[in-house]
Formats: structure tokens, C-alpha cells, sequence
């Protein structure tokens, strides 16, 4: 699919966002041109992003969304629902909640969900997510055009493979960004160290893996939100802490490279369901 740098997407966006109220963090929409000044530490939007989409051998295709958080510190929570929601809602989709600062090396978060959409699903036809932050409603829709075919779970031209992860020893494994879930939510309490594990394998010496809270109603506390994985050990894990009794998702992503973030292929990603009581 066409690649966007960073600065075309800020174009693309300054050139088609409504202005919208201010802050004192804040720039106004119809003041910004392209600058590196409109990343900002508070105050700024949550940009929805479609990465582009893939076909399944079952001849259904997955959409992958992503997200852009212009803060490199403050982290958004915005609830499903007129602020946070798909236009379209026949599809399972398990859409974030919680929206990471700017991760510094890699800018926004690829692929964060996917919507699975029937083999009849037409060119003409959109899904659109739609998100409402710091006083800024933005929008991308998500269809099945061919410049927008995305290469999974591994790319012939460049070699990328997507790792395969499993979540327990001996249980399903999967490889790509459709992703694997914890087939049992996990029992955890405020206040109290949850360790998650994943097993990964892939043909490199070693994968990047990153851990973010991916929905839930308080604050989650990793002891290392992103590290290298030698995949000789055949696992990793991470100390999860949540500070709010509520149903949380924890997303985990991998990648051999976190360069190839940028080529869009291939990561696989893995969703921690947990039930967190006092």
C-alpha cells in the first residue's frame, strides 16, 4: 500500500480537521500548518488512522485501524460511545479505550484492532472510526480498495515475518494482527503485581515486544512497557498493576523490527483479557 510519512499525514490532517475549541496546550486546527510544534506534551488529539487491510484464506477480509496520540505525555481515555465508535456496528471489533503518549521511536501505534468484514463486503461500502478528544472530532473511514493491501503475515519483498505467539504453553498459536486472545478472562487485584507471559517464536535472534493498556476503567503500571526478546528463551513477561476494580484488555505486540513498523508488515498482536476486583 502507498506509504504516508509523517509529515503527509500532518497535512492530510491540518488540511481536513475542523477547527475546534482551544486550550492553553492546545493549538487551534485552523492555525496549523505543517510544524513539528503541533506534537505537543498536553492538550492535543487523538488521530484515528486506517492502516489498510488484508484477505483471509476463508475469503473474509480484516481491516487494521491505528491510532496517532499527538501528546508525547498525555495519555487520552475516551469511552465507547458517541466519543469513541465505529460507524458500523454488525462487525466484532474490540476498539481501544485507552490511547498511549507518542511512542518516541516509532510514532503511532500500528494496527492497535482489526474488523472482520464478509466476503460480500463491498468496495463502495466504509467503516468508520470516529474519536472525540481534547474538544476535536476526527474521523478515517476504513474500505477494501486495492492500493490498501496489506501484506500478512509475512512480506515476500523484504523478508518480514510476523512472529508466531502463543498464550500458554501448549495452546493456540497465532501469527499476524488479527491476534490471539486470552481464551479465559484473568483474575487480578487492585494494587497487586499480575504477571502476563506469552510464548513467541520466530526465525531472528531475538523480536521487539511492546505492552499497552488497551481499555479498562483505571490506570495499568508496567514494569517495562517495551524490550527485546530473545527468542531462544521462547517467552516473555510482563508485571502488570491496575489501580481501578473494572474488565481491562492488555495488548501486547511484536515485531522482529520495530523498523518495519514503518513498511506496515508484519507484527502479531495478543489481547490480555482481565477482571480486576479489590
Amino acid at each position: 500500500m502507498p506509504k504516508l510519512s509523517l509529515a503527509n499525514i500532518f497535512l492530510v490532517v491540518c488540511s481536513t480537521l475542523i477547527p475546534a475549541m482551544t486550550g492553553a496546550q492546545q493549538i487551534d486546527l485552523s492555525q496549523q500548518t505543517w510544524s513539528a510544534e503541533i506534537i505537543r506534551d498536553h492538550g492535543q488529539p487523538v488521530i484515528p488512522l486506517f492502516d489498510g487491510w488484508y484477505p483471509n484464506e476463508d475469503g473474509t477480509r480484516t481491516m487494521c485501524f491505528s491510532y496517532f496520540n499527538m501528546n508525547r505525555e498525555e495519555a487520552v481515555d475516551i469511552h465507547l460511545g458517541k466519543d469513541n465508535h465505529l460507524s458500523d456496528d454488525r462487525f466484532k471489533a474490540l476498539v481501544p479505550t485507552h490511547f498511549d503518549p507518542l511512542p518516541p521511536r516509532y510514532r503511532h501505534v500500528f494496527c492497535a484492532f482489526t474488523v472482520t468484514v464478509p466476503e460480500d463486503f463491498g468496495q463502495d461500502e466504509r467503516i468508520t472510526w470516529t474519536l472525540t478528544s481534547n474538544g476535536q472530532t476526527l474521523s478515517v473511514p476504513g474500505k477494501l480498495l486495492a492500493p490498501y493491501v496489506l501484506d500478512e503475515p509475512t512480506s515476500d519483498g523484504r523478508g518480514n515475518l510476523a512472529p508466531l505467539v502463543k498464550l500458554s504453553p501448549n495452546g493456540q498459536n497465532i501469527r499476524g494482527r488479527t491476534g490471539i486472545h486470552t481464551p479465559q478472562p484473568i483474575a487480578a487485584t487492585v494494587g497487586e503485581t499480575l504477571e502476563l507471559t506469552a510464548w513467541i517464536e520466530h526465525p531472528n535472534e531475538e523480536v521487539w515486544v511492546g505492552w499497552s493498556h488497551h481499555s479498562g476503567p483505571g490506570k495499568v503500571q508496567f514494569d517495562q512497557k517495551e524490550h527485546q526478546v530473545k527468542t531462544l528463551i521462547g517467552s516473555t513477561q510482563v508485571q502488570a498493576t491496575f489501580n481501578d476494580p473494572g474488565e481491562y484488555v492488555v495488548r501486547m505486540q511484536t515485531i522482529d523490527n520495530i523498523a518495519a513498523f514503518e513498511f506496515y508488515c508484519c507484527h502479531t498482536n495478543a489481547y490480555f483479557h482481565i477482571n480486576v476486583s479489590n
